[in-house]
């Protein structure tokens, strides 16, 4: 079966060098990769979600401990940060 997928080209090549490297072509690494997923019924790695940079987590642990009241919807992070009294970095 041929199964056809987009990569931006400079990951494919950088990916070319290290299976080339280890003795693989794209397609054993993605068959590889497919195997892990049916052998842990999930994806074969950990994923993470972005970790919050300082200015964020302030803002959130006051939420979680109820020092403020959020209600939205908010159309903008601008116009949380806001409603939350903390001060927004200009970009």
């Amino acid at each position: 079966m041929t199964t056809t997928i987009r990569i931006d080209n400079d990951l494919k090549n950088e990916c070319d060098l290290i299976f080339e490297d280890l003795g693989l072509t794209m397609s054993a690494a993605m068959t590889l990769f497919l195997k892990q997923v049916v052998k842990t019924r999930g994806i074969p790695f950990e994923l993470k979600a972005h970790v919050p940079n300082k200015e964020t987590r302030k803002a959130l642990d006051a939420i979680i401990n109820k020092k403020e009241k959020l209600t939205g919807p908010f159309n903008s992070t601008q116009e949380m940060m806001k409603k939350t009294k903390q001060p927004t970095r200009e970009r």
